[in-house]
């Protein structure tokens, strides 16, 4: 929903893109995951949290990209702002491993075309205790991506740009966009 960098030539099979106000008229009977674009409407989405948290806990799986400001989902933590002075502020640390940042060099997440804070500049606070922390930033490694289950179903949740916007880096980070539609579409 609202992922428009998936969108064109050469898109994933698996994928349908679906506006966010159609929302809840679609059938996600057949639909496995769901992934949330940063842009979306968190207001509209929080009107809606019965219908995503139903589609969870019935055993799909959502992504959640971006600063998480409202509370649209069971459990989703709260994004806040980073103070940092420099690159090692903004720096990209793996955490609990996760299929998703599976064989991703933090490196290649810390910096991105020679500058720093493009994956994130922020963290995410009260997080759900049954939650694995998958990537931390700064020196304090503070959370910042984290899944957690949500009924049968589950919440991986991004405190940045859209993981889909690295498909088309030179390096391991490319991967992302692959593995995140690799895990969502599993059961």
């Amino acid at each position: 929903m609202g992922a428009d960098t998936l969108a064109g030539p050469g898109t994933d099979p698996r994928l349908a893109q679906v506006d966010l106000y159609r929302l809840p008229a679609t059938d996600l009977s057949e639909v496995r995951g769901l992934i949330i674009s940063g842009g979306a409407d968190q207001i509209f989405l929080e009107r809606h949290k019965d219908l995503l948290a139903a589609f969870a806990t019935a055993g799909g799986r959502i992504a959640v990209m971006g600063h998480a400001l409202t509370d649209f989902l069971p459990g989703l933590g709260v994004w806040r702002k980073l103070a940092y002075t420099g690159p090692k502020d903004l720096a990209i640390t793996l955490g609990d491993p996760h299929p998703v940042w599976e064989g991703v060099n933090p490196v290649d997440l810390s910096t991105r075309k020679g500058v720093t804070g493009f994956y994130a500049r922020g963290y995410v606070d009260k997080i759900p205790e049954d939650a694995i922390i998958t990537t931390r930033i700064g020196r304090h490694l503070l959370p910042l991506d984290y899944v957690y289950p949500l009924g049968e179903g589950q919440v991986l949740a991004h405190g940045g740009n859209d993981l889909t916007g690295w498909k088309n880096d030179p390096n391991s980070s490319a991967q992302l966009t692959v593995q995140l539609i690799d895990w969502l579409v599993q059961r």
